[in-house]
């Protein structure tokens, strides 16, 4: 276990805790429960989330940078970094979808495509892997991952009430996706020897 791998692993304890800010942030109402997609947020908790969502996403760069920097890249890095990745996007995402202030911007088929994509990337990669080829993430993965990382920092401070920022979900969310499909597809393309090249 060497250094990147376990900051790989850490960013799976801070998007727990990502996770247990935004499930406490609804509150009760001081007079009963409220009408449903009506109940009230506690701001703080939803800011918590933000911060640790910002540094589980800046752990995802720091140990990429430092397992190619350090000569440390190894197999278990290349499963499970991006594994946390698509915990941390995923698992967002679809906590994301209980606050009507997200609801504004986001949408449940957009979240669909995510975790699709997700899906069909996992499966591709671990085929590929098993031919005893390295399938690591590419430049438009990468590029995947900040569209998303920004869209999801864009609906936590909307949730959170800073409905200045409607904007920036607004444009992360087209752009995330269109990058979403994109890398899909690049991946399957990238793997068409393995996938298309002979009997299952």
């Amino acid at each position: 276990m060497n250094v990147p791998n376990t900051i790989t692993l850490s960013r799976l304890g801070i998007t727990a805790a990502v996770f247990v800010c935004l499930e406490l942030a609804p509150v009760a109402a001081a007079h009963g429960p409220a009408a449903p997609g009506a109940r009230p947020v506690e701001p703080a908790l939803v800011w918590a989330a933000f911060v640790l969502f910002l540094v589980a996403a800046v752990t995802d760069f720091v140990d990429g940078w430092l397992a190619r920097r350090w000569n440390m890249v190894t197999a278990f890095g290349r499963v499970a970094d991006p594994f946390a990745d698509k915990v941390l996007i995923s698992g967002s995402l679809v906590t994301l979808l209980q606050f009507p202030a997200a609801t504004v911007v986001l949408t449940t088929w957009y979240v669909v495509v995510v975790i699709a994509r997700e899906f069909l990337v996992t499966a591709i990669r671990g085929v590929v892997e098993a031919s005893g080829r390295p399938f690591p993430a590419d430049r438009l993965g990468k590029w995947k991952m900040v569209a998303q990382c920004w869209t999801v920092g864009a609906l936590l401070t909307m949730t959170a009430g800073a409905t200045t920022w409607v904007w920036a979900a607004q444009w992360g969310f087209w752009i995330s996706l269109a990058l979403t499909v994109g890398s899909g597809l690049n991946y399957v393309w990238k793997a068409r020897d393995v996938l298309f090249g002979g009997a299952r």
